[in-house]
């Protein structure tokens, strides 16, 4: 009963031992049998490393839940050491899964635009993936110190075997019973399990020697001879039938596993007929071939899509990198290229695998592209927001001065300034989100405040516009028609009465302003001409009427200055035309025959002392007028 319950577990791990065992191949040993001829079969060196890294499940499309729960599963069964690769993936995804939930807290932050810390609470996944992770190290420790020590007893078994074999050999001959046990002890070899690899070929060529001395000591006749080829010509036929049902198994791997076995079995069955022994062997051994070639077309073909893929990763490299050395100055154009990396990101991720030895180089630069992308867009949120901070302060100070301004009468100054305010407004950039619209709303109210009082204001001062324009009209009907006495002074004084009630009038609507201002100077100007008064009188008239014509017109204080320097610069040449004057009389005084040019020279003196002090008065009156403005 012992016996049957190792060999069944030794039936249950001969794959398994195989695959878990780091200093041994998959395969066993090249199949040399001596004794019946076969030619032995040649495996791939690398087949184990195949084996290894092959994973039948997806585990990358599973959360980590999902992972904890198959590992559960997986560690519940009772031969763990075959799902090798399955633990390892579903480690390798784990964790992998876990840095990409950390990355995207990273990454949203850098999306915000905000110094917030992110969270470093621990993860509680880990530590329940960690604990199951060090039972299965430990269970698989167990099974494959068990798995080694069964190894050695199998060894021993089977030199146990041998050694009945040879004894069959001292013993005299019956062929019934010693034909039953030695049938007996070949199945008892053919259910002991693997043995370690190192002992694997002699212990064949010591167990072929039994079976050959067993056949040339037994004698047997040729129908025992016969029946015993018959029966492996049938067991060996039956192993090319399962052979070549395996070029059409889908998983090559699979089906790699299930050839090593059948070769395992090829090798335990005793020779057939001389004649069918090369048939045979051709047979399975084109079986194998086209099971090999099965395989290594399977890999070609996983290694080509590889390339394609590291190929299809190369260029989102080259786009991510592309895309990571603009410079935007813009939050939309920033917005705009983050979906442009986020959807490289997801392309990424259904592209299959790179060849190993290119996977790491590929993915870290596909990370760097990425790093450096947003590592520059948290620099510009940060850069604006400091900016936007700044322009905050800027345009509070604008309301500020504006809402100051709102109360103001002064329509056209406050106008003015309002404008102006309204200008730098423009000019400084954005402010933050949460505080833009608000903000504007501050500053609109405070303007469309005086804007609103100035146009109501306006609109009532239309209607006296309308009055004074009735009034002024009025009084150049009395100007046109002014009709001169004997007596000059009193005309004089009339008609500066007049003058006065002209001023005294407000302003008219600004499209007859021009119109009526233009009629007044041509009256005033021609009764002035009329008037029976000397000509310096007349002149100084002439140049008040024209001052006076100067205070009814925009910006006039500029244009006062405008005519006090053109009268300056008239004063300052006939004052030097003076002095030459002066220097030439008391030259010339010195000759007897220069007395009518003397005479000349005196005349344009005084003459010229009397226009620079007609210039003097006016440039003092001009003053006057300035310093009451």
């Amino acid at each position: 009963m012992e016996t049957t319950n190792m060999n069944e577990h030794s039936n249950l791990n001969e794959k398994e031992m195989n695959v878990m065992s780091e200093t041994e191949p998959v395969f066993q040993a090249q199949i040399e049998d001596e004794t019946f001829g076969e030619e032995p079969l040649k495996e791939p060196e690398d087949i184990s490393d195949v084996i290894m890294q092959y994973t039948v499940i997806d585990y990358s499309s599973l959360s980590r839940e999902e992972l904890i729960e198959k590992f559960k599963q997986l560690l519940g069964q009772s031969n763990i050491t075959q799902h090798k690769d399955d633990f390892e993936q579903i480690k390798l995804h784990f964790y992998r899964k876990l840095k990409q939930e950390i990355d995207q807290k990273k990454k949203k932050q850098l999306e915000s635009g905000e110094n917030v810390e992110i969270d470093e609470e621990p993860d509680k996944l880990e530590p329940i993936f960690k604990e199951l992770y060090d039972a299965y190290k430990e269970k698989r420790n167990e099974i494959i110190a068990e798995i080694e020590r069964q190894k050695q007893e199998n060894y021993k078994k089977k030199l146990e075997i041998i050694e009945k074999i040879n004894e069959l050999t001292t013993r005299p001959e019956a062929l019934k019973t010693t034909m039953d046990e030695f049938r007996t002890l070949n199945e008892q070899w053919r259910n002991i399990g693997v043995v370690p690899q190192h002992l694997v070929k002699d212990l064949y060529n010591k167990y072929n020697l039994a079976r050959d001395n067993f056949y040339n000591w037994l004698k047997l006749n040729k129908e025992a001879r016969d029946y015993d080829l018959k029966r492996n010509l049938e067991a060996k036929l039956e192993l090319c039938e399962k052979a070549e049902q395996l070029i059409l198994e889908q998983d090559v791997v699979k089906a790699i596993g299930q050839l090593q076995i059948l070769h395992e079995r090829w090798r335990e069955i005793g020779p057939v007929y001389p004649d069918k022994k090369e048939e045979i062997w051709e047979r399975f051994k084109e079986a194998t071939h086209k099971i090999h070639k099965n395989h290594q077309e399977f890999f070609q073909r996983k290694k080509e899509e590889e390339e394609n893929n590291l190929k299809a990763k190369t260029i989102l490299c080259e786009i991510a990198e592309e895309i990571a050395s603009k410079t935007y100055n813009r939050y939309k154009e920033w917005e705009e290229a983050t979906k442009q990396m986020i959807d490289l990101q997801h392309r990424w991720k259904t592209i299959g695998m790179v060849p190993r030895s290119e996977n790491h180089a590929i993915y870290k630069r596909f990370r760097s592209a990425l790093d450096q992308f947003f590592a520059a867009k948290k620099e510009y949120y940060e850069q604006k927001a400091e900016e936007e901070n700044h322009n905050l302060q800027l345009k509070t100070d604008l309301c500020i001065r504006a809402e100051a301004l709102k109360d103001s009468t002064n329509w056209k100054k406050t106008t003015q300034e309002l404008i102006q305010l309204q200008r730098e407004w423009e000019k400084i950039g954005p402010v933050p989100r949460k505080d833009a619209d608000a903000l504007w709303k501050r500053f609109r109210a405070a303007c469309n405040e005086f804007f609103e009082r100035k146009t109501n204001h306006f609109k009532s001062i239309e209607t006296l516009q309308e009055e004074n324009l009735s009034k002024k009209q009025e009084i150049l009907n009395q100007l046109e028609n002014f009709e001169f006495t004997d007596n000059p002074e009193e005309d004089l004084n009339k008609v500066k009465q007049l003058q006065k009630q002209w001023f005294e009038i407000g302003p008219v609507a600004e499209q007859y302003q021009e119109e009526v201002q233009k009629r007044y100077k041509q009256v005033v100007q021609k009764l002035y001409n009329n008037l029976k008064v000397d000509d310096k009188r007349k002149n100084t008239l002439s140049f008040k009427l024209r001052i006076d014509s100067l205070l009814q017109t925009p910006n006039y204080i500029e244009k006062l200055k405008i005519e006090r320097n053109q009268i300056a610069r008239q004063l300052h040449k006939i004052e030097n035309d003076l002095k030459v004057l002066e220097n030439n009389i008391g030259f010339f005084s010195k000759s007897k025959n220069a007395e009518n040019l003397l005479t000349e020279f005196a005349k344009k003196i005084d003459e010229g002392r009397k226009q620079a002090e007609i210039l003097k008065e006016q440039i003092q009156y001009i003053d006057n007028i300035i310093k009451q403005k």
